[in-house]
């Protein structure tokens, strides 16, 4: 009741053969493999060539835009600065009192019964004179 099992024979030829069959086999196979490996090698890297491009270009767009925000925030300031002092004036030009003393200085107007006299700007003149 055993199975029979037939045992093969080879010769030295078909044994010599099969080995190098099998060994071609095989070397085909580590081709394959180093192949896939390079290919995927080759794929990494340019994805991580693609990548690390990307981030630089990223970050040097990063200093561009943020010097242009410290630009427009000294810009603000400045523009804050010049509302603030425009509101002033206007808040002091609604003041009749103050209306009334800016038109007396650049207008040379004057009350009823004042004279106004024009007095000459010494600024510049005496000064260099003085010091000669």
């Amino acid at each position: 009741m055993k199975k029979d099992r037939k045992l093969l024979t080879y010769d030295k030829d078909q044994q010599t053969s099969l080995t190098m069959q099998t060994m071609q086999k095989d070397q085909k196979k580590i081709i394959f493999r180093r192949r896939r490996l390079g290919i995927m090698f080759a794929a990494a890297l340019i994805m991580f060539s693609l990548i690390g491009f990307n981030l630089f270009r990223n970050s040097q767009h990063l200093l561009t835009l943020q010097a242009s925000r410290q630009e427009v925030e000294k810009e603000n300031k400045k523009t804050a600065k010049a509302k603030k002092d425009l509101k002033r004036e206007v808040d002091l030009l609604n003041d009749t009192e103050y209306v009334e003393k800016i038109a007396r200085a650049k207008y040379f107007y004057s009350k009823e019964g004042e004279q106004v006299y024009s007095i000459p700007d010494l600024n510049s003149s005496t000064q260099t004179s003085g010091n000669k």
